[in-house]
């Protein structure tokens, strides 16, 4: 019963990503992208992530280390990148039609517990409550501690994303998600995939896993 009831909170934490798109986009001249670092923690994280689920869906991707290489050179950071002037540049010097930036908004890996109640049983069916606002579920009790209950809260991960074009260095795409996981890694890609996702109608170069 305890685990149906969490199954039912992860989907209820679990919708998908807000997205805005510029209706005067055409997204049929983006050929080839770059995905920069993001900022906050997990930033590489998440720029491999998308990275990667981009190219599951057919995109052309530049390798992130040689826009970092260019950065470095121009002394320039991943924010600092969105001057219209640098933007073109960069985006000549790369070969890509639009840049991918964004914002690790929230990064918290789960957390485990040891409940003790004192008692000959377990405490598998007592109530547990959120934890700094955050699912938790229980893994039944510890190896060898009668009255235990293992207890971990969900990994949490929030990502604000936009495509901007080198050209024009006007916003393509946005879009922003926040899920809880069992891990960071489970949640990283739940967000990922689900902003590629949200591009397959938009985008010609893109077609869907599912």
């Amino acid at each position: 019963m305890m685990r149906s009831l969490f199954v039912l909170l992860f989907l209820a934490a679990c919708a998908g990503p807000q997205v805005a798109v510029n209706r005067k986009a055409d997204f049929s001249k983006i050929h080839r992208i770059a995905v920069t670092s993001f900022s906050g923690g997990g930033g590489e994280a998440a720029a491999d992530t998308l990275a990667q689920d981009l190219l599951f869906r057919g995109a052309d991707v530049v390798e992130r280390n040689r826009l970092d290489s260019v950065l470095r050179e121009r002394n320039l950071s991943a924010e600092g990148i969105l001057d219209p002037a640098t933007i073109k540049q960069v985006g000549k010097i790369l070969g890509v039609d639009a840049l991918i930036v964004g914002t690790v908004t929230n990064y918290s890996p789960g957390q485990s517990y040891l409940v003790y109640s004192g008692g000959a049983g377990t405490i598998i069916g007592a109530t547990v409550t959120p934890i700094q606002g955050r699912t938790v579920y229980s893994q039944g009790p510890a190896v060898g501690v009668p009255g235990s209950d293992v207890v971990t809260s969900a990994a949490s991960v929030g990502l604000v994303a936009r495509m901007v074009d080198v050209e024009t260095g006007s916003i393509l795409w946005s879009a922003r998600m926040t899920y809880e996981g069992f891990d960071i890694d489970s949640a990283m890609s739940a967000v990922s995939g689900s902003f590629a996702d949200s591009l397959v109608p938009i985008w010609p170069s893109l077609h869907s896993i599912k």
